[in-house]
């Protein structure tokens, strides 16, 4: 009797000690599973972060190209046009002399205009519309500028008399507002303080994504 209740109490021992063997093993290959799916989803998650980081840097370093590279051509034909109307107006002031200036040409005048043309295109590509849309303020600015300049270059090329002086009756012999260096001075002033605010927002939304201001 004896025998028979110790071969039995060591068969259940043997049973449970495999049906542990069993379940650690199951449980053992459950969690090397989740440890390894955890483990997955950790690479996935860390390439595409490396990815949006990459990507993200890449769309900074092209805004901030493009922003740069169309502020420079501004400033720089804000500057021509400064030039260009303390020319003319010094062609003004030296009337009836033999050392005049040379008054600049309409070509030079639409080459100057042309200069901006193709960076703010790259400002549009480049966006976000916010700032585009800065640019193209920018843009009207100047080309109010560069009309004025205009104005005053034509008005001074045709005049028979020297047109800065305000006392000068000229005003009655055209049908528009004149055109002279103080009004041209203005209006660049309105063109830089429109770059001005460009480069505010440039900045504000360079790594801007949906509208908001990073």
């Amino acid at each position: 009797m004896s025998n028979w209740y110790l071969a039995e109490e060591s068969t259940s021992a043997v049973w449970i000690a495999a049906v542990a063997a069993v379940l650690g093993a199951f449980f053992g290959a459950v969690g090397a599973y989740l440890a390894a799916r955890h483990s997955s989803r950790g690479a996935v998650g860390a390439a595409a972060q490396t990815g949006a980081d990459a990507y993200g840097k890449s769309v900074r370093e092209t805004r901030l190209a493009a922003y740069h590279a169309f502020a420079t051509s501004v400033r720089g034909m804000v500057s021509k046009a400064q030039d260009m109307s303390n020319l003319i107006r010094a062609y003004n002031l030296t009337f009836g002399e033999d050392d005049r200036p040379t008054l600049p040409t309409q070509a030079e005048l639409l080459a100057l205009a042309e200069a901006i043309g193709d960076d703010v295109v790259r400002v549009r590509i480049a966006g976000p519309k916010i700032v585009a849309d800065a640019a193209y303020e920018v843009l009207e600015k100047a080309g109010n500028m560069m009309g004025d300049v205009g104005d005053y270059l034509s008005l001074t090329a045709s005049s028979f008399m020297p047109i800065d002086n305000p006392d000068m009756p000229i005003a009655i012999m055209l049908d528009r507002p004149i055109i002279r260096h103080a009004e041209v001075q203005s209006s660049t002033a309105i063109a830089s303080d429109a770059l001005g605010r460009f480069l505010d927002t440039a900045r504000d939304h360079l790594d801007d994504w949906n509208g908001q201001a990073a």
